[in-house]
């Protein structure tokens, strides 16, 4: 029986131009768009309204990702090289630094700002990863992965590290020591991944055809997603439900909702594509239970689950 496609619920676009990349708070209410030309604006979701705005001048370097502290005070930029953290009461710049892997021409491919915005996440193209901790002013690096590092995210009280890279491995690793705990391998460079902090649940794709659901405290699989093509490629995921169902994003405009009980697909919906090639950047849940979309588009859109 073919699953039900639903329309977007609401839309709005932001900004009338790609982003290089963007940024949707935890709770839904903030979202960051980085678009083509390099301006940078922090929206406010309720309102639309636009709460801070820079210009590719007002950096030194080129940015290319950002990332939103948990609590929604900070924001981090990094180019090539440089970090800066904003703080988005004032909307004035915190700090910045040059950043350096154990290879002095390493640069940045990946950030994470911790929950209270007072640790920062760089993961490196040469396999590093970078923990700062910016109130005790201390740095740590750690060699973890053989090619860039594609995300890095604190779990568990920033007490342990999600990082995953184009070696094709997701490692679950001590902040304090950088002792791997868990290791999940897929054939191909990692192009998405998600973590359940409610059941301890993760998921890891990569970009041949290779899929991993499993228990990060045992590392045992938990169930593989059922579909009919014989290639799907995933460039986002969430948990949502209490690690009941995932929604994906694939690299055109498919999102769609899985019972992983079952591994059955429950729904999907295809989002607004306003450009050819058009992509889900980021993806929350709100309060209310809605999926919010944020598209390569500068798309924001609300989807009833």
């Amino acid at each position: 029986m073919a699953t039900p496609e639903s329309k977007p619920s609401a839309i709005h676009r932001y900004v009338a131009d790609n982003l290089i990349d963007a940024d949707l708070s935890s709770d839904t209410k903030l979202a960051v768009t980085l678009s083509r030309t390099r301006e940078l604006s922090v929206w406010h979701n309720a309102s639309k309204s636009l709460l801070h705005h820079w210009l590719a001048d007002d950096f030194d370097e080129p940015i290319y990702r950002v990332s939103l502290s948990g609590n929604n005070q900070y924001l981090a930029t990094v180019g090539k090289h440089q970090v800066s953290i904003f703080d988005l009461n004032s909307g004035k710049l915190d700090v910045s630094w040059l950043a350096q892997g154990f290879d002095s021409d390493a640069s940045i491919s990946s950030v994470h700002l911790s929950q209270s915005g007072k640790r920062v996440l760089l993961g490196m193209n040469e396999g590093s990863v970078i923990t700062v901790d910016l109130q005790n002013k201390q740095l740590s690096m750690f060699q973890l992965h053989d090619g860039p590092v594609s995300h890095v995210e604190f779990i568990a009280y920033d007490t342990r590290i999600l990082s995953a890279a184009h070696d094709g491995h997701a490692l679950l690793w001590a902040s304090s020591d950088g002792r791997v705990i868990e290791d999940f391998s897929l054939a191909q460079r990692i192009t998405s991944i998600s973590f359940d902090a409610a059941q301890g649940r993760i998921f890891i794709a990569d970009a041949l055809d290779n899929h991993l659901i499993a228990d990060s405290h045992t590392g045992e699989s938990i169930g593989q997603l059922a579909f009919l093509e014989r290639y799907r490629y995933f460039r986002q995921a969430l948990f949502v439900d209490r690690g009941k169902t995932l929604i994906t994003a694939s690299s055109k405009q498919k999102v769609m909702s899985w019972d992983l009980s079952s591994g059955k697909e429950k729904q999907h919906w295809n989002i607004t594509a306003f450009t050819a090639g058009t992509t889900v950047l980021d993806m929350a849940v709100t309060p209310s239970g809605q999926l919010m979309t944020l598209s390569s588009d500068g798309a924001l859109e609300m989807w009833k689950l």
